[in-house]
């Protein structure tokens, strides 16, 4: 099991989070029988939708005015309101009156459901984050596709929004790698010549209105995703890379600077050491040691298992999917591959 914690306490990962599929991806890192409730937070096979509604997502976030003590008493903030838990009454931001409130229930759940035109959800996982102020939702076809190279793949369609203004109202195709849990962004092997990866944006405005044709348009990828990205799995594992080619691609992608203050060459020299064990060793990554897929393996595996602070993990890994910064982290690395392999 891994040893991965989050800003989200354990207590909240095993009430807050609910994970399914797990008959055929296993349990997730933070379940423990001692912190479930009466109902389990992990499901065998998919999450029926309704458990959603009732058992995360069975509140409203409401506006409240905002004041300023003075010294004639409290005073009216105008062109403000404080967005907060409806049931806690929990701050989460305090934006401009123009601002709109994506509830969880309609835009991750009711609305993927318009999207997909599937009264079936396949969800695979649902979950509050920030205590309450962020979300997001997943739903994933009900059978892991394999590469030939042997990788277990898994498209997802991820919903995300937020009271805080952390992000946007998202809704994008992604692809998780089922033996680490590392996702991928299907765009991560296009070319950059204007190829955006499918993703649907909608901000907290008046204007925000779900045009739910365009968005199917945009996400009616799931399955072409999966095919997508063994195309793009397979095609790293037919590339090989050397030892010296390694080293070099490590060399290029965790540069140690010249003069460089002791604790930074250290903490560099670290990563280099982590990550070359990680070649050799790591049951994530070694069984494709010797090939661009396994030096793939290697930093995605890394930026989401091993990189920042533990108790930033859950949080971390969610925001990375979210923003795409996790995709052009992963680029930067199909970069140097291609740099070094001259493919």
């Amino acid at each position: 099991m891994a040893t991965e914690q989050s800003r989200e306490t354990l207590q909240w990962l095993n009430s807050q989070v609910l994970v399914g599929f797990t008959d055929q991806n296993g349990l997730p890192w933070h379940h423990l029988a001692s912190m479930q409730g009466e109902e389990s937070t992990v499901y065998p096979g998919p999450i029926p939708p309704g458990d959603v509604l009732r058992r995360i997502f069975d509140w409203k976030a409401e506006t409240r005015r905002v004041f300023v003590d003075s010294p004639t008493g409290p005073v009216p903030v105008e062109g403000t309101q404080a967005v907060v838990h409806g049931m806690t009454g929990d701050v989460f931001n305090i934006v401009k009156d123009t601002y709109v409130i994506h509830q969880y229930d309609e835009w991750l759940v009711k609305n993927v459901a318009r999207i997909l035109n599937d009264g079936n959800l396949h969800i695979g996982s649902a979950g509050l984050l920030r205590r309450g102020a962020g979300a997001f939702v997943t739903v994933e076809l009900p059978d892991n596709i394999t590469s030939r190279s042997g990788v277990a793949l898994r498209p997802r369609i991820l919903a995300a929004t937020s009271h805080d203004s952390k992000s946007a109202t998202v809704y994008k195709v992604i692809t998780t790698i089922v033996v680490c849990d590392n996702t991928l962004d299907r765009g991560l092997h296009e070319s950059t010549d204007g190829v955006r990866n499918p993703t649907v944006r909608t901000r907290h405005t008046e204007k925000s209105a779900l045009r739910l044709e365009n968005a199917r348009e945009t996400l009616d990828l799931l399955v072409s995703s999966g095919t997508d990205m063994v195309d793009f799995v397979d095609g790293l594992a037919d590339i090989t890379v050397s030892e010296p080619q390694w080293e070099k691609i490590v060399a290029d992608l965790v540069p140690i600077p010249e003069n460089s203050l002791p604790r930074v060459h250290a903490r560099l020299v670290n990563k280099r050491d982590r990550l070359n064990d990680m070649w050799q060793k790591d049951p994530r990554c070694a069984p494709w040691k010797g090939s661009a897929l396994g030096a793939f393996q290697v930093f995605s595996t890394f930026a989401h298992h091993v990189a920042g602070p533990d108790d930033q993990r859950f949080e971390r890994n969610m925001s990375r999917a979210i923003s795409g910064k996790g995709m052009q982290e992963d680029r930067d690395v199909v970069d140097a591959i291609g740099k070094v392999t001259q493919r």
